[in-house]
């Protein structure tokens, strides 16, 4: 995975959202911007789907970011840290429900970071 295509990964993994991403009013000024897309589209969608329980769609999605941390390129763990994890901090029963999917690297990056807001 690379920053420059990333929205691009996003849409080929999880198609839905593409679409999600184009109804929002401001897309002309999002579409290239991975910091606006993640936490508007693809973190309500992490939640969504969590609630619905929804296992094999919560796997694919911690699998998706486990290549996020894993890439080679550095703004990939930033992205994932800032504007997928970090948004969702607050989420305390979401990420409780989404933490026994998580890998690795994507639960150290985690754990970092409630460490940091106070939440461990």
């Amino acid at each position: 995975m690379k920053y420059y295509n990333i929205i691009n990964e996003l849409f080929s993994k999880f198609p839905m959202l593409k679409s999600v991403c184009e109804s929002e009013e401001d897309y002309d000024c999002i579409e290239n911007l991975p910091h606006l897309v993640y936490p508007i589209v693809f973190v309500p969608f992490i939640i969504q789907t969590v609630l619905e329980n929804d296992e094999n769609m919560i796997k694919s999605i911690c699998e998706f970011l486990e290549c996020m941390e894993t890439s080679d390129d550095k703004k990939m763990p930033e992205l994932l840290a800032v504007s997928v994890l970090e948004t969702m901090l607050g989420e305390r029963k979401i990420i409780a429900l989404l933490k026994p999917y998580m890998k690795e690297k994507t639960l150290e990056i985690l754990s970092a970071l409630e460490d940091a807001y106070g939440w461990t």
